[in-house]
């Protein structure tokens, strides 16, 4: 896979990072790959079948974070079972 990266923020309902979320979770949980936009176009994205998940959570004030990453090699097991 080439170099890549895609940085964006933007404000959105509960419901629509639940959703967001969702369709992460599902192609997970498919086995197939993750398809983003990012740029104006679409972006597909191999998984292998272990990843590394890691979570961040801050809180200072009235602001609360929660980071959620994972990570994982396109070379390493990527295609389904």
């Amino acid at each position: 896979m080439s170099d890549f990266k895609h940085k964006e923020e933007e404000w959105l309902s509960r419901q629509q990072v639940a959703e967001r979320l969702i369709d992460i979770a599902y192609s997970l949980t498919a086995g197939g790959p993750i398809e983003l936009s990012a740029e104006g176009r679409r972006i597909t994205v191999p998984v292998a079948n272990e990843l590394r998940m890691a979570r961040e959570l801050k809180a200072r004030g009235d602001q609360v974070e929660l980071e959620l990453g994972l990570k994982w090699s396109a070379a390493n097991g990527a295609g389904p079972d």
